[in-house]
């Protein structure tokens, strides 16, 4: 009986460097905090159990708590499908809505004012 060699290789640290987490800004996650309380709070005047939220949501238990504790590694994605899982996805619409953005206003009555 032959013994084959070994199709192993060994396991070698990486040689390029790991990127420090970048630092949330205090506005930032005081932002997220209070969205996430929102979620929270949107989620049990409805009456809805955590876990329902995320079978309808299909999302996890861990994300769903990372969501309301106002974590900021849970994706975009996640969040949408549990404004949806809530009914809210409507409310997203509002969000960078640009008739509302005073830049983006100016903007066209500058192209405008140019196009006359």
């Amino acid at each position: 009986m032959a013994i084959l060699p070994s199709t192993a290789t060994a396991i070698m640290p990486s040689t390029v460097p790991r990127r420090r987490p970048k630092h949330t800004p205090v506005l930032v996650q005081a932002s997220m905090e209070r969205l996430g309380e929102r979620l929270r709070r949107a989620r049990k005047v409805r009456h809805v159990t955590a876990e329902q939220l995320c079978q309808a949501s299909d999302i996890s238990l861990s994300t769903l708590r990372a969501l309301e504790a106002g974590s900021d590694g849970v994706s975009m994605g996640n969040f949408l499908k549990v404004m949806k899982g809530l009914n809210l996805l409507a409310q997203i619409e509002g969000l960078l809505d640009p008739k509302a953005d005073p830049e983006t206003i100016a903007y066209v009555d500058r192209k405008l004012g140019e196009a006359r």
